[in-house]
């Protein structure tokens, strides 16, 4: 039988361009996680700034947020705890690879932003860190960006593929295989091909941190439906993991935190950030029991797997990414 992994979704509300607050937070629910005997803990999406492109102080503070990836590591390592803080925004040189229009538009605005300085772009990471030892497993640069962002971050490279990773310190799923995991970022949601990428490789566990609220579309959005986005993400995470026959593991500042799994749906659900409010650490902390036995009993009902490892699957050129493998 595969074990039963308690993952800590951590829905922390971040308080803008105060990464030093917003890490002693996170550190005081993955130490309760790590009590609990947690497999897994997760934070949201600009958890250690929120996202306030506008605010004078939000480059300052990305760039202070980077040192606290270090911190993580030290949690994980001295807990004995996997970890995926979040996303952090880090600011680099700006990249000669970075040639799209979105990619130069928020060079400049940076530009703008931080005058007498080399241009430099701001990348959106997350990041996998391993229980015992800290260890960076998994990296990832957000590739999808949300309309509002795209003035201000640049995307991951659109050749580079999406990679899935060994996670030697997750107890294993299968017989004799080490469980896979692979990181994705809030919009990424929104779009069918990255899941199936990761899965093409392997990937058992997909984790997803998120800064969505349910305010993010306008009035005449919400005149067709006031709960549409809470119709989105409900929809959407579980149909990825049906899909792929995938854990999906989420973990949204907005709200809806949750695991969701092929045949049962999503577990663990907060309600969104509103609602969650004024409950303190009840309605910003919940683990969640997830029986990974699941995942075999899906696939051996909807075989998705078997299929996209059969040779002449109608989709394969998909999974190919642009430039490699035509």
């Amino acid at each position: 039988m595969a074990p039963i992994y308690k993952i800590a979704l951590i829905q922390l509300q971040p308080i803008p361009v105060n990464p030093q607050a917003n890490f002693s937070a996170a550190e005081k629910y993955i130490r309760r996680a790590a009590s609990q005997g947690c497999h897994l803990a997760v934070l949201p999406e600009y958890h250690l700034t929120s996202w306030v492109p506008e605010d004078p102080n939000f480059i300052s503070s990305s760039r202070e947020s980077v040192s606290y990836l270090a911190k993580y590591q030290a949690l994980a390592r001295d807990l004995n705890i996997n970890i995926v803080p979040g996303t952090i925004c880090e600011v680099h040189p700006a990249s000669s690879s970075s040639t799209s229009q979105d990619a130069g538009a928020a060079a400049n605005n940076l530009s703008s932003a931080l005058p007498g300085q080399p241009d430099v772009e701001l990348r959106n990471m997350t990041y996998f860190l391993a229980a015992g030892s800290g260890e960076l497993l998994g990296t990832y640069q957000k590739k999808n960006l949300w309309h509002p962002e795209r003035p201000h971050l640049t995307a991951g490279a659109a050749l580079e593929p999406h990679s899935a990773f060994s996670v030697p310190s997750l107890p294993p799923i299968y017989p004799n295989r080490e469980v896979k995991v692979g990181l994705l970022v809030c919009w990424d949601l929104a779009f069918p091909e990255p899941f199936r990428a990761l899965v093409a490789q392997g990937a058992d566990i997909i984790v997803v941190p998120s800064y969505w609220y349910m305010s993010d579309v306008d009035e005449a959005a919400r005149r067709f439906n006031p709960d549409c986005e809470r119709l989105f993400l409900g929809s959407t995470l579980v149909a990825r993991a049906y899909e792929n026959t995938v854990c999906v593991v989420y973990c949204n500042a907005g709200g809806l935190s949750q695991v969701a799994m092929p045949v049962v749906g999503g577990l663990g659900t907060f309600g969104t950030a509103e609602e969650e409010e004024g409950r303190g650490e009840e309605g910003e902390f919940r683990v969640v029991e997830v029986d990974m036995e699941i995942l075999r009993v899906a696939e051996e009902n909807y075989r998705v797997r078997e299929d996209m490892a059969r040779e002449g699957w109608h989709y394969r050129y998909a999974l190919a990414p642009k430039g490699k493998g035509e």
